[in-house]
Formats: C-alpha cells, structure tokens, sequence
C-alpha cells in the first residue's frame, strides 16, 4: 500500500435545495443529526481531508454545514434543478475555488459513510494512478443478469447476446457479481472532467462497499430511521 499522508484531498458535498421524494432531505434529522452534518463529520476524521466544502444553493442547508464545520459553495440555481447534474455542479465548484485537485465526493442522501471507509478509499486510489476516477458500489443481491427489459409486450433478457436459452433463470450463483453504485464516496479528477462530460473518466476504479443505504423517498428515510434512530 501506498503512504500518502502526504496528499490531502478537499470534499465535495452537494446538497442542494428542493427535493419532491423527502422535503428538506439534506437538514432533516435522523437520530439526533441532520443528514448532511454526517458526511461532514466523517470527512472531519479522515486522515486525508484538508477542506470540506458543501455546494448548494439553499440558505437553511448552508447555514447547517456551516454549523458542522463545512466551509460553503453558493450553487447557482441553473445548477441545482431536477435535471442538474453532478458533473455542472463539480464544474462550477473547480471553477470557484480555482483548484483542480483531485476531490472527495460525498454525499448527504448516503449519509452512513464512516472515516475508515474514506480512507482506504483514498489509499486504493492513491495506490492506482493509472486510473481516472474511483466509484463506490456495493454487490447487489440479485445479479443484474436475472433483470429483463421490456420489449413490446414481451420481457426480454438484458445479456441475450452475450448468453443463450434462459440464462435469467439459472442460480444466481453460476452468474457474474454485479454491483449496484451507492453514493457512498467517489473520488474525481478535474484534469479528466473539466475536458469532456465523463464525470469519473473511463478507467473507473471499483471500490466495493458494504451495503449502504440512500436516501431518495420517504420510505428510504424511514427504513433509516428504524435501522439508524
């Protein structure tokens, strides 16, 4: 393993305004905390972190982060909308600090991220040059192979070139892992995204998490709060 306590890392944290599935997602409480102040604190006791920033372009989130120590990234609203995307966002905050390290994201809607987990991530990307992003996910538990797709009035397998007969049937065991992306922590390069709309470039390093739980409706929240409350 490489040792790069020489290399800190500034986090990203977008958390804008406006969500329709769970109102006022980023500052509602969850046993005791609002959800953006948890990857804030994580980020706080990583070994590799030296400035921790929050995007959004709300005043009760900034004025939260600010409160949990988050140094804040006033978004404009063309950049914080449904369609927003994350790459804009990660734009404009390169653009704004003038800075193109390389950057932690994080993320308020997978709030349950812990310190250790950002470090090894930090230490596998530094432990890999060669690649133009790292990417969390976890394993999935059922392979992406048994899903089927919608073709007509019929189902169709997704992987129908690549297997014969009905693959989607067999034990999950005989199939490939597939893993399902969780927000957990990605790590991004503005040398690679500020040139092309790849935010995590094309050499994307897998990092594999246990499951973590998001945060996109109201049940999701309320799943977290009878795991986490």
């Amino acid at each position: 393993m490489s040792n790069p306590n020489d290399k800190k890392f500034k986090v990203i944290i977008p958390a804008r305004g406006g969500s329709k599935g769970v109102p006022r997602k980023n500052v509602r409480i969850l046993n005791g905390r609002p959800l953006i102040a948890y990857p804030i604190q994580a980020a706080q006791k990583s070994k590799y972190v030296s400035d921790i920033y929050v995007s959004t372009d709300n005043q009760e989130i900034a004025e939260t982060a600010k409160r949990y120590g988050a140094t804040i990234i006033d978004r404009p609203a063309k950049y914080a909308t449904d369609a927003s995307l994350d790459i804009h966002v990660m734009r404009h905050a390169v653009e704004h600090l003038n800075d193109y390290g390389d950057i932690i994201h994080l993320r308020a809607t997978t709030p349950m991220i812990h310190s250790h987990i950002i470090d090894e991530a930090v230490e596998y990307f530094v432990d890999n040059p060669e690649c133009t992003g790292l990417r969390s996910a976890h394993e999935a538990p059922e392979p992406a192979y048994k899903s089927f797709k919608k073709n007509g009035e019929y189902w169709e397998g997704l992987f129908n070139g690549e297997y014969e007969g009905d693959y989607y049937n067999w034990p999950r065991q005989e199939l490939p892992k597939t893993y399902q992306p969780n927000g957990c922590i990605d790590i991004i390069r503005p040398n690679h995204f500020m040139q092309d709309m790849a935010l995590h470039g094309n050499k994307i390093l897998a990092f594999v998490t246990p499951f973590a739980h998001e945060v996109d409706t109201i049940d999701d929240f309320k799943i977290m709060e009878a795991i986490y409350g």
